[in-house]
């Protein structure tokens, strides 16, 4: 199941583009606390410590302890915007939850045994990477293991072979195919399907070295990459 991580936050006293740029530059991340018995409360936490909150096991589906202004509300990260450069979290939303009432969450699917299918020649075809259930929060689980002994081609394993936590549910149709063993493809038959899709394998076209130096000399000469800048919100 998911450990709980502690996250401390404070409340931000100022809005707009100009104030969440500023904390961004001290390390901090721009935040708001909504739901379950909550005011919705603009805040901020530091960026370091969300970080490590979001890389445990469990990674966004770990339940956080925020600790604001002296009291603890159990939450779970939403809504992450990304910078689209620095690959930084900009922004989030943090979803306090009744730890006695489910929620929806999506959990990775781990295939086992991977080594122990029958060999065949088969190929393993993970078709459901994750599975969307209905848990309560103190029993989400880091992942769903799918033990794959024994696979042969033309074995189907589907959600209904996923073991959920106790009360847990499925939102999705238990019948959905999770993973499968196919057959090899011929070369005949791989040459049949590129043929349908109206793949050819054409000859490259040559270019002879002025043409090419010519190019290259254009490309440098447009080389220059626009000016990285942040994108702020409120």
């Amino acid at each position: 199941m998911s450990k709980q991580v502690s996250l401390s936050a404070e409340p931000r006293t100022e809005l707009g583009k100009g104030p969440t740029g500023r904390l961004r530059r001290t390390g901090r991340v721009p935040a708001i606390v909504y739901g379950y018995e909550v005011e919705p409360t603009a805040l901020h936490v530091d960026a370091l410590e969300l970080y490590h909150a979001l890389h445990t096991e469990a990674g966004r589906n770990v339940m956080i302890r925020l600790e604001l202004a002296g009291d603890t509300t159990l939450v779970f990260a939403r809504d992450l915007q990304i910078h689209p450069v620095r690959q930084e979290v900009v922004h989030v939303d943090f979803l306090a939850v009744d730890r006695n009432a489910q929620i929806s969450v999506e959990i990775p699917v781990h295939l086992e045994n991977e080594d122990e299918t029958v060999d065949d020649d088969g190929i393993l075809n993970q078709v459901l990477h994750t599975v969307p259930i209905a848990v309560k929060p103190l029993d989400v689980p880091n992942y769903l293991g799918l033990d794959v002994t024994g696979m042969a081609i033309g074995d189907v394993k589907r959600v209904s072979d996923l073991t959920l936590p106790d009360g847990a549910e499925f939102e999705i149709d238990p019948e959905r195919t999770v993973v499968t063993i196919n057959a090899p493809m011929s070369e005949e038959a791989l040459e049949a399907l590129e043929a349908d899709a109206g793949v050819e394998a054409d000859e490259p076209e040559l270019v002879d070295a002025e043409d090419a130096d010519a190019t290259e000399g254009e490309s440098e000469a447009d080389g220059d990459a626009p000016a990285d800048g942040d994108n702020d919100e409120s």
